[in-house]
């Protein structure tokens, strides 16, 4: 993967988040909450003179609480944001046998979504996605301890995602 290029874009939030996607639950003086999304998709249009394929996606920044307004701070232990890449994937296939099949296995969509989070940066595609047209963020999950309210959580998102990619044909 040589000679990659590259371009960015970035997700940036300062936001107080409350029911119905903000969860919060206490067990002994332990104080946990959680949030999901349920805010529209955004979607980033890849646009130029040349299609492009895709070989990796990485992130970089935080979510972090944000001590103002004072009451509604917590700590954030994890989040995870899902991102779907719109393209085409590999022209290898199979099929899934119909039973046994305990784990629901499915043949890969065509535009599958990957969880990039805190702990899990980046995905790299060795056989790349093929002419991407979009990236969408689909969700976002946070997850953290500590917080000063059981109603809402003030939270401050900057991350920068990186799209490492070749023009089709290189």
């Amino acid at each position: 993967m040589d000679c990659l290029r590259s371009f960015n874009f970035s997700l940036t939030n300062v936001s107080n988040y409350s029911a119905p996607e903000f969860k919060y639950w206490q067990i002994g003086v332990q104080h946990y909450w959680l949030f999901q999304s349920g805010a529209a998709d955004s979607t980033f249009n890849i646009e130029g003179f040349k299609n492009i394929n895709i070989y990796k996606i990485e992130i970089c920044g935080d979510i972090n609480s944000n001590n103002l307004p004072v009451g509604v701070s917590g700590i954030v232990q994890n989040w995870n944001y899902e991102l779907q890449v719109i393209g085409q994937n590999s022209l290898i296939g199979g099929s899934v046998l119909a039973a046994p099949n305990g784990f629901q296995m499915g043949v890969q969509p065509n535009n599958p979504i990957f969880q990039l989070s805190k702990f899990q940066r980046s995905i790299e595609f060795p056989t790349p996605i093929q002419s991407a047209k979009q990236i969408i963020v689909n969700a976002l999950f946070i997850d953290g301890i500590a917080n000063e309210s059981i109603v809402s959580i003030q939270l401050e998102t900057f991350i920068t995602v990186t799209v490492y990619y070749k023009f089709e044909g290189e």
